[in-house]
């Protein structure tokens, strides 16, 4: 995310190592975890109809908001010159993914001790906007293509986050993101 393709030197990327890059998800649980009950008890401000729906509810949206833009640009990647890439964009957008998810979890705990105002939701913002930035860094260097295409894999990855969020709360008769 710095930049830096040297970074990529300590990740692993053989094809053991992109099957191991899937661990990052239970990594990225516990801050996950903190993002859904924020969302619970602040954003939502009641409990919702059933605890253990909600949770299956945020715990689909987020694994298929994970998992689909991988599928997608791994189904696209000979069409867009990206098939040797494959290997070093997913290992680095899961642990990328997961330390992002851990970067920014402090800010789930401030809305959760102070509640939303204002400032926490300008806050939430810029947080959007540099995990957005970071992602298509990541991106970039990870996979040597130019900014365009890691912006147009970005803005993917995002649409499908909402679209999945909008489909589970669908399904579970949930409002959850």
């Amino acid at each position: 995310m710095a930049g830096d393709r040297r970074g990529l030197d300590r990740l692993d990327l053989s094809a053991d190592g992109f099957w191991r890059s899937f661990a990052a998800l239970v990594v990225a649980l516990p801050p996950t975890a903190l993002s859904w009950l924020e969302f619970e008890r602040i954003e939502r401000g009641r409990a919702a109809v059933s605890p253990v729906m909600a949770l299956a509810a945020h715990a689909l949206a987020d694994l298929t908001a994970w998992l689909l833009p991988l599928l997608l640009v791994g189904i696209a990647a000979r069409h867009i010159g990206f098939g040797k890439r494959m290997v070093p964009f997913v290992v680095a957008v899961n642990w990328g993914g997961a330390l992002l998810t851990w970067v920014f979890s402090p800010f789930f705990v401030l809305l959760l001790v102070g509640g939303q105002s204002d400032l926490t939701q300008a806050l939430g913002l810029l947080i959007a906007l540099a995990s957005i930035v970071l992602t298509v860094r990541l991106i970039a260097v990870s996979t040597a293509c130019d900014y365009p295409l890691a912006i147009a894999i970005v803005t993917m990855m995002v649409f499908v986050s909402l679209l999945s969020y909008a489909a589970v709360s669908d399904l579970f008769g949930l409002v959850i993101g």
